[in-house]
């Protein structure tokens, strides 16, 4: 039973930051992405641009997340990533994704949302 004074997280907290019962709370957190973790993206956003066509997304759908895909790709290439580029273009892919294996879209199938949820384990493990 949880405990009425105090904060209930249903599901994996990841990368969160809490204050409670403080007056005043400044917090700051910073996480940088080493060249592993974008190695680790670009496989998975590859992997994701391979199979898209699997994921029953509408046409319009479909070239929107290949088209942020795609500039995730690119940015997560780059020589020096923009790293708010990188985070918003990243969290673009994964709304999509966690729409689709939570059945949100209508139309995509069971199987569908199974690869949509593999994707997003992989998309998000990349970039936490």
């Amino acid at each position: 039973m949880a405990d009425a004074g105090g904060p209930v997280f249903h599901g994996p907290v990841h990368n969160s930051q809490i204050a409670w019962g403080s007056q005043e709370v400044t917090q700051t957190q910073h996480i940088a992405a080493g060249p592993a973790a974008l190695d680790d993206l670009q496989a998975a956003v590859r992997t994701l641009l391979d199979r898209i066509g699997e994921l029953g997304l509408s046409p319009a759908d479909a070239v929107t997340l290949r088209a942020d895909a795609g500039e995730l790709l690119d940015e997560a290439a780059a020589d020096e990533p923009d790293p708010g580029r990188l985070r918003r273009l990243h969290a673009r892919v994964r709304a999509v994704l966690a729409a689709l294996a939570t059945g949100a879209v209508t139309g995509a199938g069971a199987g569908a949302a199974q690869l949509a949820q593999s994707m997003l384990v992989d998309v998000q493990r990349a970039l936490p």
